[in-house]
């Protein structure tokens, strides 16, 4: 079923946006939200198990949409070139990159187990660090010259201290880190803008999914969101990146935008 576009200005009208990790969650929101003001949308996902729910992402997009799906493990530099590649060989360009594949893995620092810590390290640091580097990196040769745009998606973990997120959070700290970087070292020679977007927590799918024990821990801190006391939803995260790639917005430049009802304050 295709998503109504009933009083929607195909303000994007024209434009190629690449969404890593867009099979589920914000990275799905955003890819419907990107088609539904008028661009076409290459949908990333990661293995042949996530085909399926990228097909369901693709089927949800409106029909005059000329998007496509790309599996491309961004854990893997080879990944990532795959994925501008495919951008290249069926538009000729990017406009618009929105770097959110990621996972989190909670870890404690005095783990005992060496093991499971190396193994969270590789996949968090693989995934949301070296992704959204060489993504970015390998992009920049498609991005097109004029009013093109980067978004970065962090986390409020990166300056909200919490337990047993070092890693990840140091992996969004790394994001935000790079897109102040970028926003000075990019725009002149790419024409682009580099803004970071923030959510605190989403009622994404795998947060639903995820048992008590996990989600207990935080209720507390959901209930003193200043806003209203609940998670954001992918929607209003995907609204807020989908502001950014407005050509109106072309001034806004290393941006650090928090979607997260106050929980995150710059």
């Amino acid at each position: 079923m295709s998503l109504s576009t009933v009083g929607v200005q195909p303000t994007l009208s024209g434009k190629v946006a690449v969404v890593s990790g867009s099979s589920t969650g914000i990275g799905a929101a955003v890819a419907r939200e990107l088609a539904r003001r008028g661009a076409s949308v290459v949908v990333n996902y990661p293995d042949p198990d996530d085909k399926e729910n990228a097909d369901k992402v693709l089927s949800s997009l409106p029909l005059s949409s000329k998007s496509m799906a790309v599996e491309a493990d961004l854990s893997t530099i080879e990944g990532a070139r795959m994925l501008a590649d495919a951008a290249a060989e069926n538009f000729g360009k990017v406009d618009i990159l929105v770097n959110n594949a990621g996972i989190m893995i909670p870890t404690d620092v005095d783990d005992p187990d060496d093991s499971r810590i190396e193994e969270s390290w590789e996949k968090l640091v693989n995934l949301n660090a070296r992704g959204t580097y060489f993504l970015t990196r390998a992009v920049l040769k498609i991005l097109a010259p004029k009013n093109s745009r980067i978004v970065n998606i962090g986390s409020g973990s990166s300056r909200v201290a919490s337990t047993g997120v070092s890693i990840y959070a140091g992996t969004k700290g790394m994001i935000e880190s790079w897109t102040r970087c970028w926003a000075k070292e990019l725009p002149r020679k790419y024409g682009c803008t580099v803004n970071a977007v923030v959510p605190g927590y989403v009622a994404t799918e795998s947060y639903k999914a995820a048992p008590e024990s996990v989600k207990e821990p935080i209720k507390p801190l959901i209930e003193q969101t200043p806003v209203a006391p609940r998670e954001a939803t992918t929607e209003e995260v995907a609204w807020t990146v989908a502001m950014l790639c407005e050509e109106p917005a072309g001034w806004i430049n290393g941006a650090y935008l928090p979607v997260s009802g106050g929980t995150v304050m710059i």
